[in-house]
C-alpha cells in the first residue's frame, strides 16, 4: 500500500508529470530523427554530406550517452564520455572550417595584375606605348600616284 500511495501522490504533482511527458516527447523527437538519418543510402552521400552524416550520428549518440550517464547518478565531466565530446566537438570545427573554405571566393590573380598594372601609370608607359603606335593620329600624305608619303 506505500507504494500506491507514493504513486497517487507523484502523480498528483503536475511538474514532475509535464517534465515527464516532455522526456516522453523529446524520446520520441530523437528516435525518429536517428531511424530517418540511420535509413539513408550512405553510399549515395557526397562526401560532405557523408561527413555532416558521420558528425551528426557521433555526437548525437555521445550526448544521448552523457544523458544517460546523469540520469545514473555518474558525473559525465569526469567520465570518458567528455573526452569523446570535445573530441567531436572539434572535428566538428574543423569540418565547418573546410567546407567554409570550399566555398571562399577566389581572386583571379592574372585580372588582378591586369587591374593593378594599368591603376599603376607611369610616363615610361605613355612613351613605351606610343613608340608601339606609330603616331596614330597624323595625317596620311599621298603623292601624286596614290601612294602614302613618308
Amino acid at each position: 500500500m506505500a507504494t500506491l500511495d507514493l504513486e497517487e501522490e507523484l502523480l498528483k504533482d503536475e511538474e514532475l508529470v509535464a517534465s515527464i511527458q516532455n522526456l516522453d516527447h523529446s524520446i520520441v523527437d530523437i528516435e525518429t530523427l536517428l531511424e530517418s538519418r540511420m535509413n539513408l543510402d550512405y553510399n549515395s552521400l557526397s562526401v560532405e554530406e557523408k561527413i555532416k552524416h558521420d558528425l551528426l550520428i557521433a555526437f548525437s549518440l555521445n550526448s544521448l550517452y552523457w544523458v544517460y550517464l546523469r540520469l545514473d547518478g555518474v558525473d559525465p565531466t569526469s567520465h570518458n564520455i567528455k573526452r569523446e565530446l570535445d573530441r567531436v566537438k572539434s572535428t566538428m570545427d574543423m569540418a565547418k572550417g573546410a567546407m567554409a573554405k570550399k566555398n571562399m571566393l577566389r581572386v583571379d590573380k592574372k585580372a588582378a595584375e591586369r587591374f593593378i598594372d594599368h591603376a599603376l601609370w607611369t610616363p615610361e608607359d605613355k612613351k613605351r606605348r606610343s613608340h608601339n603606335m606609330e603616331h596614330p593620329n597624323k595625317k596620311i600624305k599621298f603623292d601624286e600616284n596614290g601612294d602614302p608619303s613618308k
